[in-house]
C-alpha cells in the first residue's frame, strides 16, 4: 500500500494518550503484574525474594497438595495436555462426565455442566437462558462476569442497589405478568465480605416467578456444612434454581461449573455461544478439581 493512502487510526488514540500507568511504573509504585517465579503453597518467590502470599484465592491450600498434584499428573499422561475440540464434537472425555456427576452430587443438584472457566460459566448460563423478551436483575456489586453475561444475552438488564431487596421488589412489580425473569447475585461478595440474603431473595423470586441464580465463586469450599456453598449454608439448596461455581479458588484448578436441575437442559447451554463452541476443559484441571472436591468432602466427614 502506498504510504500517502494510509489514514490515521483514531481507535488507538486512547491507548497512546493513557500515560498514567507508565508514570506510576517509572516512580516504582506500580503494584500489579508482579511475576511469581516459584510457588510453595503460602510462600512465593517475587523479585528474587521469598514472600508470604496474603492475597491468594487458594482458600483451602490445595494447589500444592500431593494428592491433587498426583491426580493432575496422571490425567496429563493419560489424556495429553491440550483441548482437542469443542464439547459438542471431540472434546468430551469420560473425565468431564465423571467430574460433572461428582459436582452434581457435591452441590445436591440433579446435573452439572462444566465450562472452561468460571467467567465462561456465567456468560454461558445467563446468555443461554435469558432471551430477547426476558429480564435479568443484577445486584450492583455483582461479579464483572455476571455483567458481561447479561450484556451477551438479548434480554433487558436491570440493576438494584447492593442488598436492597425492597428496591428489587419495586422493580419486579413493574414487569408485565408472565415476563421471563432471572435474579442473579454473588453468594459471597469478595471485596465487601458480606453474604447474600438468599432466603430473602428466594421469597421475592418465588413471589414474582423469577429464577434465582447464585454465583458461588467465593463460597465453594468455605460456606456450607460441606463447603457446598451459600445455598447449603442457608439450607435452601432445593429452592435455589441455579448455582454457578469456579474451581480457581477452593478447588485448586481453573474451570467453572453450573450445577442445575435437569429441566434446565444441556440443550439450553448449547444455545449460547459459550456452550456451543467452548473447548473441553483441560484434562489436568478437571482431574485436580475432582480430587480437590473429594478431599473437601472427606475433611467434612472427619
Amino acid at each position: 500500500m502506498r504510504t500517502e493512502t494510509l489514514q490515521h487510526i483514531a481507535l488507538f488514540d486512547k491507548c497512546k494518550n493513557f500515560t498514567r500507568a507508565r508514570e506510576v511504573q517509572a516512580a516504582g509504585l506500580y503494584p500489579y503484574f508482579k511475576p511469581i517465579t516459584r510457588s510453595e503453597d503460602t510462600i512465593v518467590m517475587i523479585e528474587g525474594r521469598e514472600r508470604i502470599m496474603m492475597g491468594s484465592n487458594n482458600y483451602l491450600g490445595l494447589t500444592h497438595h500431593p494428592e491433587v498434584l498426583l491426580a493432575a499428573k496422571g490425567a496429563l499422561e493419560r489424556y495429553g495436555s491440550g483441548c482437542t475440540g469443542s464439547r459438542f464434537l471431540n472434546g468430551t472425555l469420560d473425565l468431564h462426565e465423571q467430574l460433572e456427576t461428582e459436582l452434581a452430587e457435591f452441590f445436591h443438584k440433579e446435573a452439572c455442566l462444566v465450562f472452561s472457566t468460571g467467567y465462561q460459566a456465567n456468560l454461558g448460563v445467563i446468555s443461554g437462558l435469558v432471551g430477547r423478551a426476558d429480564v435479568v436483575f443484577l445486584d450492583k456489586l455483582d461479579h464483572a462476569s455476571i455483567v458481561d453475561g447479561a450484556k451477551m444475552s438479548h434480554g433487558e438488564t436491570l440493576r438494584f442497589n447492593h442488598g436492597d431487596l425492597a428496591g428489587l421488589e419495586r422493580k419486579l412489580q413493574r414487569l408485565p405478568e408472565g415476563t421471563g425473569t432471572m435474579i442473579i447475585v454473588d453468594g459471597v461478595y469478595s471485596m465487601e465480605g458480606d453474604i447474600a440474603d438468599v432466603p430473602g431473595l428466594l421469597r421475592i423470586a418465588q413471589k414474582y416467578g423469577a429464577a434465582l441464580a447464585i454465583d458461588d465463586a467465593h463460597s465453594v469450599g468455605v460456606l456450607g456444612p460441606n463447603g457446598d456453598g451459600t445455598s447449603a449454608h442457608y439450607d435452601v439448596v432445593d429452592e435455589v434454581d441455579l448455582i454457578v461455581g469456579t474451581f480457581s479458588k477452593s478447588l485448586a484448578s481453573t474451570q467453572g461449573c453450573w450445577p442445575r436441575c435437569t429441566s434446565c437442559s444441556a440443550s439450553r447451554s448449547g444455545a449460547s455461544s459459550c456452550g456451543a463452541t467452548r473447548a473441553g476443559c483441560k484434562r489436568a484441571c478437571a482431574r485436580s478439581a475432582s480430587r480437590s472436591a473429594r478431599r473437601r468432602r472427606r475433611s467434612c466427614r472427619c
